[in-house]
């Protein structure tokens, strides 16, 4: 038996999923699924960043395909909030189409972006814990709820008002 202590990190423990070191190539790690290696190596977090080691693993969704998704939703529900400000505020203007016309027309982009982005990353979380990606699906499922949700909202809000009266 060995009197040198046991080092975890020369060791990694195999048995279950997670971000493992690569032994052959130090400062990198990728995604073990219990079974085989899947996904990219990734450089292993900065200790000293803002962001815990923990957390910043967590944010990447690795081979999380849906977790991948949400994470593109995330953008794009910004993007679509950018969008109904600027036809909001008459900033984009199509000659021949009424601005309300535009308005809906953005609502109705923000809220299949947001529906989409809600379905991803429901997928993703349940996907996380075999394949990773956890905080980022769970920061994309609460970006569509507060910003994707309004947007749908707003149009059931019209529908039950009747719709939209030209004037």
């Amino acid at each position: 038996m060995s009197s040198e202590p046991f080092n975890d990190d020369l060791d990694p423990d195999r048995s279950g999923a997670g971000w493992q070191p690569l032994l052959d190539k130090p400062g990198y790690e990728q995604w073990y699924d219990g079974s085989e290696w899947r996904g990219r190596p990734h450089r292993e977090p900065d200790p000293f960043s803002a962001f815990t080691p923990e957390l910043a693993r967590s944010l990447r969704p690795g081979p999380n395909r849906a977790a991948r998704i949400a994470r593109l939703g995330i953008v794009g529900i910004l993007l679509s909030f950018v969008l109904q400000t600027l036809v909001a505020t008459s900033t984009i203007e199509v000659p021949g189409v009424e601005q309300i016309a535009l308005i809906i027309g953005a609502l109705v982009v923000a809220a299949a972006v947001g529906i989409g982005t809600a379905i991803a990353s429901i997928l993703a979380l349940r996907a996380a814990p075999r394949l990773g990606g956890r905080a980022i699906a769970s920061l994309a499922l609460g970006t569509s709820l507060l910003l994707g949700l309004a947007p749908v909202l707003l149009l059931v809000a019209i529908g039950l008002a009747g719709g939209v009266q030209a004037g």
